[in-house]
């Protein structure tokens, strides 16, 4: 069996690697909550003195901002805050809506019925929203997403409830809608904006590299994505970031708190208020 240190050492290499794309712009932002994938990445571009900023979106006071915050200060990142409003969500779902949508419609003859589902919902329109505002006030043309290790190396919280058995073929069934499918989301919603997005860990060496480490290296001891946070130690990072348990972007950010509250001012529950929504637009 291959040690602990050899898949960090593994997933070094493939990190840098996917990182060359980046490297070669001349400016970047970075979406970045302070959690430990987006930490990590702008932790290995500092450390190659690539010019990056960091973005983070949220509603007054989100968990995502104190998180954000401690870590730019940390890793010496200049930092800018997206603080958005009820208002300005409420202007933003119908967009985003029809971005998803529209990109169902392109794809649904190329893809099995449940992958993506063929219409917006409250878990894909609030999980994009943060990369919308991102998209929408970064100066820079090219956006760095950290997206993909919680989908491949058991991040989400869920993964705890599961068997091993069941996690495995979780992360594998959803690491391949994501690098089918699933990517196409952000990507998507950065072009409406003119922007590029940039997703380094869906490097597909690294995306076969990660689905191959053990279980127990991607959950060891109730920690998810241990062999993540194992390396973030090992390139500078503090414990604090490395372990930081942290909420999915939607929740973290405060927008589907935000997206409740809208719908339940129209008498409807957040699923029936998008549905208004895909249907009015």
């Amino acid at each position: 069996m291959i040690s602990e240190e050899k898949y960090i050492k593994k997933l070094s290499e493939l990190l840098q690697k996917s990182l060359r794309t980046v490297r070669n712009k001349k400016e970047v932002a970075i979406a970045f909550s302070g959690g430990v994938d987006s930490s990590v990445i702008a932790k290995l571009l500092k450390n190659s003195n690539t010019k990056i900023k960091g973005y983070v979106v949220g509603i007054e006071n989100c968990k995502d901002f104190i998180s954000a915050e401690k870590t730019a200060k940390e890793i010496k990142l200049k930092l800018k805050k997206i603080i958005l409003t009820e208002q300005e969500i409420k202007k933003a779902l119908p967009l985003q809506v029809r971005i998803l949508r529209d990109l169902y419609k392109e794809y649904k003859d190329k893809l099995k019925s449940e992958i993506p589902p063929l219409k917006p919902n409250p878990v894909s329109i609030s999980f994009n929203l943060p990369l919308f505002f991102i998209a929408k006030y970064t100066e820079e043309k090219y956006i760095v997403s950290g997206q993909g290790p919680d989908t491949m190396l058991g991040g989400f919280s869920k993964h705890l409830k599961l068997s091993k058995k069941e996690v495995e073929k979780e992360m594998e069934k959803n690491t391949l809608d994501l690098t089918t499918v699933g990517y196409l989301q952000h990507k998507k919603t950065a072009e409406y904006f003119n922007k590029k997005i940039l997703l380094p860990y869906l490097y597909k060496d690294l995306v076969d590299f990660c689905i191959s480490i053990p279980y127990e290296f991607k959950i060891k001891d109730r920690i998810r994505k241990y062999i993540l946070r194992k390396f973030a130690e090992k390139i500078g990072l503090s414990e604090e970031t490395a372990y930081r348990e942290k909420k999915s972007a939607q929740y973290g950010t405060g927008i589907m708190k935000i997206m409740k509250k809208i719908a339940k001012k129209e008498e409807m529950k957040v699923g029936a208020y998008i549905d208004s929504l895909i249907k009015n637009n």
